[in-house]
């Protein structure tokens, strides 16, 4: 202001009213303008959308129009449309704030623009399907996020669940293939949102986009075992990560009626899996399936103190140590550490009582 006052150049009276408007000061803008304005300078567009713009905030709706309407008149641009469609928005003139919507539409592709002609069109105007079907129009060309979000949110209030869906599917689909995580991971959110448990999995089964994810997230959160069981052969089968192979074998023997119908298998994933993952928690699965069955104690036991080295204070590593060293008839090592796991949480566990009262017995 300063400089503005000391060189009268427009240029500083323009950053000032600038940051005046960003401060929220719209009454320091509106007095400078009346103080300062002359017609006809290069500033004049920017200075008298700023004084618009002020005068709207202060809630002075019929002098922001009449500055917006001669502004639009003089310099027919997309932001100065929008500013006067705002101004009829807040004068509740719908109609004529669609209108000058659109004219600024017409000018420049402005996605804040789509969104509120969008939005009057469909919740002031009560013309849903068009502002949904607007919304949809844009989409095809623009796949941003803020136009999906809407138009989901659209969908919700229309209760249009198969809209709503495909709408979600073709999201998906497409910043999935764009690699793009950042609106993969915003589509998941709306899904999560929108869409119950069934059509989330019904979603990511038929267009198989994003098969880890539905693994982890769906078929473990609810216990579809069997469909996790297949769907972990085929990732392992496509990518050969072996923590897939070992995922596969901790569901192959829960799984199974018949547990050592299946040993010979699950034993050999695990060995395969291990030979490339140090994971404590396929290292004491197979540690304890080695000491339980009777199959190789001295192994068992060497795999279970690699995963406490890992984790020195997991419960289930130290009944796998203990049950281990009974089995080898350690008999003190065993008590010891039975009674460390007793002492901490109990009996509750039928795995553990058992090996308690085993333990206890050893001589």
């Amino acid at each position: 202001l300063k400089l503005f006052e000391a060189t009268n150049k427009y240029e500083y009276l323009v950053n000032y009213s600038i940051i005046s408007t960003q401060i929220g000061d719209y009454k320091d803008v509106k007095n400078k303008f009346l103080q300062y304005f002359i017609p006809n300078i290069k500033e004049e567009e920017i200075l008298k959308r700023l004084y618009s713009y002020s005068l709207l905030r202060l809630d002075e709706l019929d002098s922001a129009l009449n500055e917006a309407i001669s502004l639009t008149n003089k310099y027919e641009s997309a932001i100065n449309y929008e500013l006067l469609a705002t101004i009829y928005l807040e004068k509740k003139e719908y109609e004529k704030a669609v209108l000058y919507f659109d004219k600024s539409l017409e000018l420049d592709y402005l996605i804040n623009v789509l969104l509120s002609k969008t939005s009057v069109l469909f919740y002031d105007l009560n013309e849903q399907k068009k502002g949904a079907k607007e919304l949809q129009k844009y989409l095809r060309r623009d796949y941003d996020f803020n136009i999906a979000y809407q138009l989901a949110m659209f969908y919700k209030d229309m209760q249009d669940t198969k809209s709503l869906k495909n709408l979600l599917v073709e999201l998906y689909v497409k910043y999935k293939a764009d690699d793009d995580s950042l609106q993969v991971s915003n589509t998941r959110a709306l899904m999560v949102d929108y869409l119950d448990v069934e059509d989330i999995i019904d979603v990511l089964e038929k267009n198989k986009v994003d098969d880890t994810f539905l693994l982890n997230e769906y078929y473990r959160a609810e216990k579809y075992d069997e469909k996790a069981y297949k769907l972990l052969d085929k990732l392992y089968k496509d990518s050969l990560n072996k923590d897939f192979l070992a995922q596969q074998a901790i569901l192959e023997y829960e799984l199974a009626k018949d547990k050592k119908a299946v040993l010979k298998s699950v034993i050999e994933k695990f060995e395969i899996a291990l030979e490339d993952l140090d994971n404590d928690i396929y290292q004491n699965f197979l540690a304890y399936l080695l000491i339980d069955y009777d199959i190789d104690y001295k192994k068992g036991l060497y795999l279970v103190d690699l995963a406490l080295k890992q984790d020195p204070t997991n419960i289930a590593y130290i009944d796998t140590l203990a049950w281990g060293q009974y089995k080898i008839k350690n008999c003190i090592d065993a008590y010891k550490n039975m009674k460390q796991i007793v002492d901490e949480v109990g009996l509750e566990d039928e795995e553990i009582a058992l090996h308690w009262e085993k333990i206890k017995e050893c001589k």
